[in-house]
């Protein structure tokens, strides 16, 4: 991208845009989100807006409005490299995945990271010390931390609570509504009836027009849907802003997504039915979920609100710039213990949230809901709280399994495995099960406890751990778990071509300068207990250097000393993995001055 083109995006972009208005952070044409304000996370709520850059980095990152950087934090997971505006309005705009700090503050960065002798760093500053104007280039538009190329950015309050960017300043234009895509309906106890049966009862796959086919209940049940939102033409999926239920014509249950606090989101567990392959909204409001933005209760659980006869319910969802939908049906509740017979062509069909276990596993076969657990005809109500550590089932590692993660990851099974399975998790973090497998009193560093993923390959889930005289380990999620120990050092692979580093381009964004050399890549990868970032180091001719890891493409990315001089040098790393492995490469690198 050229100086002209930039200077021309600048000017465009502050032109369209009052001076008392907070400024797009891009000096991009378009305003492309692939992701939006508390959508759903890992254990957590999305905190922002992510902004498309067309696949590239490199971008200007633009100041807001007017005030000063409080803080820069460098990480190479997370939010890569981030930077911090406090604005003059109070409110805290944050940048992260950024490519390059402005000239400002990059120097700041380099030196605080030499003194420490690591990456990681974090750097906050007083009112005052580094100030900006609303239009200002405080960095380039990256991928650091992340898989792809796009700029996280969001807006907090005074109190540092995340607000909604498309509600402050920061709309894009949408004219698609969200979509219904599919209604679930669920027995709460083991009296319950749906359809005269007991397992659940689904509508959908493709966008549910407004009436639905009735739906015969007896007893306390749950509801819950997919919704599919999007902004654009992109069709990133987004998280909707608005969810209610209506219960002839009640107001029974809504969220709105406008703001929280970190210490809540956590509670976000409370507000989706998850299940490997399936993740739903509840449409009713779960005990302990006192997030901001939702009301209502448990309505259709409650006796009292769900009584005999026939009933409306509506589900409606809406977005930020005012588009809706909404889908309605019948509710017929019959009197507990009073159901119909099963219907045999119901248009609500049966869709149970099944689980496959082993075929040594008691009754090879289990479908579960986050109320009840079923084997065969038995039917038991599901534990919850601090009582539901789900179901454990019995697992072994067949020899082609034990020799694949050999073969591909260098992992030496240990004779333990199981499968978590649960129809619901709680709130917390994880729950510890017992590891019933033989270990020593202490542990060497190579042994961990892994989880497969959908590749079937395993990934680190930590430690076993003492837990008075028992082996305990955590699980974050229903999967399978599984004892190796890591057999393979890291892997550093090949620096440039014949050594050869050039001088790099000048920039085109004026106050973000290019660094002398061009920064090239060091693979850099570890298939097993994974890189010990704090273990990198690395020495130009001898002295330390600081290099950035950029673990979502597996390599290690080198910019050498501005005074570094043209001719040859030699580059020493070393690198570690979390089960102790070291491995060191030595590059000779001849440093071409520009033609």
């Amino acid at each position: 991208m050229n100086r002209i083109l930039i200077t021309f995006l600048l000017a465009t972009a502050a032109a369209v845009c009052r001076a008392d208005e907070p400024l797009w952070p891009l000096p991009l044409e378009t305003r492309y989100l692939t992701s939006n304000f508390m959508e759903h996370r890992a254990g957590r709520f999305h905190a922002g807006l992510d902004l498309k850059t067309e696949g590239r980095t490199g971008f200007p990152v633009l100041a807001a409005e007017d005030g000063w950087v409080s803080r820069i934090r460098v990480s190479p997971a997370g939010y890569g490299k981030a930077l911090y505006l406090r604005g003059v309005s109070g409110r805290t705009y944050v940048y992260a995945h950024l490519e390059r700090f402005g000239d400002r503050w990059r120097g700041q960065v380099r030196r605080t990271q030499d003194r420490r002798g690591r990456y990681d760093v974090t750097l906050h500053f007083p009112a005052g010390k580094h100030e900006v104007r609303r239009g200002e280039v405080l960095a380039l538009s990256g991928q650091s931390g992340t898989a792809g190329p796009h700029l996280h950015f969001e807006v907090r309050d005074e109190a540092n609570r995340p607000l909604d960017p498309l509600a402050n300043g920061f709309a894009v234009p949408d004219t698609i509504p969200p979509s219904i895509l599919r209604i679930r309906a669920m027995p709460a106890s083991p009296a319950s009836r749906v359809e005269g049966g007991l397992r659940a009862r689904t509508v959908g796959g493709e966008a549910l027009s407004d009436g639905l086919p009735p739906l015969r209940v007896a007893g306390p049940v749950a509801f819950s849907a997919r919704i599919l939102e999007t902004s654009d033409i992109m069709g990133y999926r987004l998280e909707p802003y608005r969810l209610s239920v209506s219960f002839d014509d009640s107001l029974v249950f809504e969220t709105r997504n406008e703001v929280y606090d970190f210490a809540g989101q956590h509670l976000m567990r409370l507000e989706w039915l998850e299940q490997p392959g399936l993740r739903e909204r509840w449409l009713h409001r779960q005990p302990g979920d006192l997030l901001p933005g939702r009301s209502g209760a448990g309505w259709s659980l409650d006796p009292d609100v769900l009584t005999p006869g026939s009933h409306e319910v509506r589900v409606t969802v809406a977005d930020r710039a005012g588009n809706s939908s909404e889908v309605r049906w019948a509710l017929i509740v019959l009197p507990e213990g009073e159901s119909d017979p099963p219907a045999s062509a119901s248009s609500w069909p049966v869709d149970p949230v099944r689980v496959d276990l082993p075929p040594e596993s008691k009754g090879s076969a289990r479908w579960l809901t986050p109320f009840l657990d079923g084997t065969g005809d038995d039917v038991l109500p599901a534990p919850k709280g601090e009582e539901a550590p789900a179901l454990l089932a019995a697992d072994e590692l067949t020899p082609g399994e034990r020799l694949a993660a050999e073969r591909r990851q260098g992992l030496e099974a240990q004779g333990w495995s199981v499968r978590v399975v649960a129809a619901d998790w709680d709130t917390r973090n994880g729950r510890v099960f017992p590891l019933e497998a033989a270990l020593p009193d202490t542990l060497p560093p190579d042994l961990g406890v892994y989880v497969q993923n959908r590749r079937d390959d395993w990934n680190p889930a930590g430690a076993p751990r003492r837990l008075g005289d028992a082996w305990v380990f955590d699980a974050y999620g229903a999967g399978r778990y599984a004892l190796f120990r890591d057999r393979n050092a890291p892997y550093l692979g090949p620096g440039p071509d014949e050594g050869l580093v050039n001088a790099a381009a000048p920039s085109p964004v004026a106050g973000v300068s290019a660094p002398a050399w061009e920064i090239f890549a060091i693979r850099m990868d570890d298939l097993g207990a994974g890189i010990d970032t704090s273990s990198i180091r690395l020495r130009l001719d001898g002295r330390p250097l600081i290099a950035e890891p950029d673990l979502p493409r597996d390599r290690l990315l080198v910019e050498l000393p501005d005074a570094a001089t043209p001719g040859a040098h030699r580059l020493e790393v070393e690198i570690a993995d979390r089960a102790g492995h070291v491995t060191g490469r030595a590059y000779d690198l001849v440093l071409a001055d520009a033609p």
